[in-house]
Order: C-alpha cells, then sequence, then structure tokens
C-alpha cells in the first residue's frame, strides 16, 4: 500500500500539487494517466475527488470514493454520467466485471460496508457539499484549508486500510 502526502488529513500541498501527487503514483502503478479533452475538467475533477477525500486507486478506496462523491458532493447526474461513458473507463468497468464477476463485487461491498457507513455519517458532518466540477481557482489552496473549509474529514490510514482486500489483476 502507498502512502501518499495528501492522504494526510492536515497536507499542506496545494490542490494542483496533491492532484499531480496522484498522477505520479498512477504512473508508478503502471497506470495510464486519462487526460481531459479539450473544453472538459472531467477528468481533473474526478481526480481531485481522490485528493480531496483522501483515496488511492486500489478497488476498495474506489469504492469509498464512490460513497463519498454520491453523498459528499454537489454534483450532475449527467456530467457525472459523462465520466462513465468515457472508452478508458468502460473498458475499465467491463474488465472488472469480467474478471471479479457478480460475485466479487457483492464480497467488496459486503467487506466495505462498515467503512461505507463511516463515510456516509462523515458527508452528514461537513460543513458544505464538494463541487465535483470544482471551480478551478481552488487549485492554488492548500488541500488542509480546502478540507477545512468544507468540513471534510477523510478516512486514515487504519481506516482506509481492509484486512481483506480484492484481488484484482489491474489489466484492462
Amino acid at each position: 500500500m502507498h502512502s501518499l502526502y495528501y492522504q494526510d488529513q492536515n497536507c499542506s500541498l496545494t490542490l494542483t500539487q496533491g492532484i499531480a501527487e496522484y498522477r505520479n503514483y498512477l504512473i508508478s502503478i503502471g497506470r495510464k494517466i486519462m487526460e481531459d479533452e479539450e473544453g472538459s475538467s472531467l477528468i481533473t475533477d474526478h481526480d481531485a475527488t481522490h485528493v480531496i477525500f483522501g483515496l488511492d486507486t486500489s478497488l476498495e478506496q474506489e469504492s469509498l470514493l464512490d460513497t463519498w462523491v454520491v453523498t459528499g458532493c454537489s454534483w450532475k447526474f449527467s456530467y457525472i454520467l459523462g465520466y462513465g461513458k468515457l472508452p478508458e473507463i468502460k473498458k475499465l468497468y467491463k474488465a472488472l466485471y469480467n474478471e471479479l464477476g457478480l460475485l466479487g463485487f457483492l464480497k467488496l461491498y459486503w467487506h466495505l460496508l462498515p467503512r461505507k457507513w463511516k463515510v456516509f455519517r462523515r458527508t452528514r458532518r461537513m460543513k458544505k457539499k464538494w463541487p465535483f466540477n470544482f471551480p478551478k481557482s481552488l487549485l492554488h489552496l492548500k488541500i488542509s484549508d480546502i478540507r477545512s473549509e468544507y468540513g471534510i474529514n477523510i478516512l486514515s490510514k487504519e481506516e482506509r486500510c481492509l484486512s481483506v482486500t480484492i484481488d484484482w489483476s489491474g489489466v484492462y
């Protein structure tokens, strides 16, 4: 498991630096960095949620991120739907389903239920929801200041780790 600086509640990196760290992490684990199409910030918006909520790209943490986004962000359904329509994401979903199957996803969610509940409770205590399509003026602010402004209390390292993990090849 990687330890990323943006996963510290009091991270002093700017949001731009946190996104750069997240993308360097993707490179270090052999993943392709997706880029926004001209006139779109959908990928950057998604990457920022990983940073703001302090999560990596393991299946477990991606699933936890879904809970943060659905309950702790303000978003438009059509905008979020656009993410799932990206060719790379469609390919990823298909590979995950082919490898894990329905039983694998059920196992994942079963093991994550207590943590998903914890995330849900934390989103209820936020001062305001994080805008999924966030104002880019926030890019220069410190992550800790943004979390403070929005009342975001991320999961600690211990809370992010599971005793049971779902393995998949990561190939898609």
